[in-house]
Parts: C-alpha cells; structure tokens; sequence
C-alpha cells in the first residue's frame, strides 16, 4: 500500500511541476508557444487559464492529500522510520560513559604584541 501510494505523490509531483510551468506569466500566453493562436482551437475560446488552473488545483489537492496519507502510512507502519527505543538499543553505553565529570580547560588566549613607545623628532 506505501509503495503504490508512493508512486502516485511521485507521478502527481512530477504533474504538478509541469501545469505550474505552463501557467499563464506575466503578459505570456499559450499561443505564443503554440504557434499564435493555436491555444484558442486546442481549449476552446476561455483558453487554457481555466482549464490549467482548475487542472493545477485539483492536482496540488491530490498531492496534499498523499501527503498526508504517505505520513500516516510511515507512522503506523514504521516504514523507513525507528522508533527512539530501537535507536537506543543499538547504542554501545562504554562509549557514552565520560571519564571526567569537569568540563575541558578553555585555551589561553594568545598574548598581544609589545608595542615600543613613539619616537618625537623634537629639537
């Protein structure tokens, strides 16, 4: 079931970029790449706006919705997740054992230069 579900968010993500890429943009129009004019004979006279924006809505609706349904999958299934208990088991405790409680010495801070006191060119 997680596979297959998992397939379909693929395929409708994959779906999804294209409609979003042949939205309309700022002035552009399907027709300029469908050879001018050929957008109004293919979708009709409302052109493709309509049709690509309601293909675009109910594609990001499916695409949420997998989502959601990928999450509950993975989370009642543990498919790809461990638990904290199973994470801790594997844990080795000699390497979590620390052999002194003071925390490490800070390094000294290097020393400023000397610097030698002007010399006046007083006469």
């Amino acid at each position: 079931m997680y596979e297959v579900v998992l397939a379909l968010h693929i395929i409708l993500a994959i779906i999804l970029v294209v409609l979003v890429l042949l939205q309309q943009g700022k002035g552009a129009d399907v027709g300029a790449v469908m050879a001018s004019g050929g957008a109004n004979t293919l979708f009709g006279v409302g052109g493709a706006s309509s049709l690509l924006v309601r293909a675009t809505t109910g594609i990001a609706i499916c695409f949420m919705l997998t989502s959601i349904l990928l999450a509950k999958l993975g989370a009642s299934d543990n498919i790809g997740l461990s638990s904290k208990t199973d994470v801790l088991e594997g844990l080795d405790q000699k390497g979590l054992e620390t052999t002194s409680s003071a925390p490490a010495a800070a390094p000294e801070a290097p020393k400023a230069p000397e610097v030698a006191p002007p010399v006046s060119n007083a006469q």
